[in-house]
């Protein structure tokens, strides 16, 4: 059976005793309406002084709960990601004292993205290809009362795992009875680190397909994607790889993104505020090697293709 779920009312803490808004059997599908992660405070009219007025409360806007019949602790629900599409249009922020860099950037700063179909060409110079998925899908948590959605957990949440796009499918270990499935902070695109804090935050429209498995032990969420990770676009030319190799992560990758901002800056001129929110869309910081204890390396790809 199909089934639609609207995002006139959306919940931004997880809680198990949370009603839901729709109860389905194994099997069915749901088409949801997502609002955008700020529960749709932002629009693509507003400008930098509007964004510094929205409630932060609100942020990670999620649509559901989701019930499904039989679920228990100790199943795994599958959730098949059948559709996902976006509304046009999207939006990444820089919040001082937030993301990865986040003393290099004193000022708030506000990009609103124009989305045309698969691409954006909303920063000149430039045509990203785009990757919908729901940053944000999870079960209800089995410990009581309001828990803020930002951290991710063994009921899954706000992993940002940008390959659960359509044609992927979630496993998440159930919590409480029913499930209780929620989804939302869904993006445009974004790179693997979402370096300044966003990605491209969008509404969006997802069709899931359920399944459940009965007595399966998962102590935490797994995922099953297609094999092709990045689009054909991106892979017919070379990708800018910035290494950095020392003992401490976090200044590690710093160092990475600043010298992949100031290449931007280069290739395209742009400012270095939207040479950072390109990283969080597009860069994919990955780690490349564990072994040399205590020295690790960690690398920065960039590729070649979103630069007309």
């Amino acid at each position: 059976m199909h089934h639609h779920l609207d995002h006139s009312v959306s919940h931004t803490r997880w809680n198990n005793s949370l009603p839901p808004r729709l109860t389905i059997a194994p099997g069915d599908t749901v088409t949801m309406r997502m609002r955008d992660s700020s529960d749709a405070q932002v629009h693509p009219g507003m400008d930098v002084a509007g964004y510094a007025q929205i409630d932060r409360e609100r942020i990670h806007a999620l649509t559901g709960p989701v019930a499904v019949e039989g679920a228990e602790p100790g199943d795994v629900l599958s959730v098949e990601i059948l559709d996902i599409e976006h509304e046009g249009w999207a939006w990444t922020s820089l919040v001082p004292g937030l993301g990865l860099l986040e003393n290099h950037f004193p000022e708030l700063f506000l990009k609103i993205w124009k989305l045309d179909g698969d691409q954006t060409t909303s920063i000149a110079g430039t045509t990203l290809d785009l990757a919908p998925f729901c940053g944000v899908m999870g079960v209800a948590p089995i410990h009581d009362g309001e828990h803020r959605t930002r951290p991710p957990c063994v009921f899954g949440g706000n992993m940002d795992v940008r390959h659960l796009v359509k044609g992927a499918t979630l496993y998440l270990p159930v919590q409480v009875s029913g499930a209780l499935f929620s989804a939302g902070d869904a993006h445009a695109a974004q790179g693997d680190g979402e370096v300044c804090i966003n990605g491209m935050e969008a509404p969006m429209t997802a069709t899931f397909k359920f399944g459940l498995q009965k007595g399966v032990s998962l102590s935490a969420p797994e995922a099953t994607v297609p094999g092709k990770l990045v689009s054909d676009r991106y892979m017919a030319k070379p990708w800018k790889v910035f290494i950095e190799s020392g003992a401490d992560f976090k200044p590690l990758c710093q160092k990475v993104v600043l010298r992949a901002i100031d290449y931007i800056v280069g290739r395209i001129g742009c400012s270095e505020q939207e040479a950072y929110i390109l990283c969080s869309v597009v860069l994919d910081l990955k780690v490349s090697q564990l072994v040399n204890v205590p020295t690790m390396t960690i690398s920065g790809y960039l590729p070649e293709a979103i630069f007309d």
